[in-house]
């Protein structure tokens, strides 16, 4: 009787029955952390930090602003003026740069106006990736031009009562309410102060909403 077929079987089966165990063994064995994809997953999540909604941040403008030029929907850009951190790590660094437009510009009215200007901070950019900021200035407000207005009626109302005397009216009180009319006038065509805010001022604000970001 030839055992060839016998052996081969047999040889066959053990194959089989072997391969079936490491099977079983393979699936039951828990993954491996080192594995490239399971760092990966790891890294993913451990390396988002949120900036929660209200946190506070500097920046210094690289773009000038002025009431006298700027208008509402221009652009300007800044960089963090110092380093945003959320539970003693870094989550957004001084230097990086940010974008965002001018919500809000009017030029001081006349006499005593005000100029106003208002900003968005509308992303800051590091390390490859763009985030969402959603965050809006303080209005920020020139100075009263009232002191001024006042000076143009007081040197109006002197050169009205000079011209006056010299006219040989002998109204001087005449000529001093001509003069203080017409420096009244000279106050209400002058606009107040332009609002300025120079290329590398440190402006102040807080987030308008939370920020995920990639240190």
């Amino acid at each position: 009787m030839n055992k060839t077929p016998l052996i081969i079987g047999g040889v066959v089966a053990i194959l089989i029955v072997a391969g079936i165990i490491y099977a079983r063994q393979s699936g039951n064995k828990p993954a491996d952390p080192n594995a490239p994809a399971g760092k990966a997953a790891v890294s993913s999540t451990l390396s988002r930090i949120v900036v929660p909604q209200g946190t506070a941040f500097s920046v210094t403008l690289q773009t000038g602003l002025s009431t006298k030029t700027t208008q509402a929907g221009d652009h300007f850009n800044a960089v963090m003026a110092s380093p945003v951190s959320v539970d003693g790590r870094v989550a957004i660094p001084a230097g990086a740069s940010v974008s965002g437009h001018v919500i809000l510009a009017e030029q001081p009215g006349k006499a005593s106006g005000r100029g106003h200007l208002q900003l968005a901070y509308d992303q800051v950019t590091f390390g490859g990736n763009s985030y969402n900021l959603g965050t809006k200035s303080q209005v920020y407000e020139s100075a009263s031009g009232t002191a001024k207005d006042v000076a143009l009626i007081g040197g109006g109302a002197v050169a009205g009562g000079v011209v006056g005397g010299v006219a040989g009216t002998g109204h001087t009180a005449e000529g001093a309410a001509i003069g203080a009319a017409a420096g009244t006038g000279a106050a209400l065509m002058t606009r107040g102060p332009q609002l300025t805010i120079p290329q590398g001022t440190v402006l102040n604000a807080s987030l308008g909403q939370a920020v995920s970001v990639r240190p």
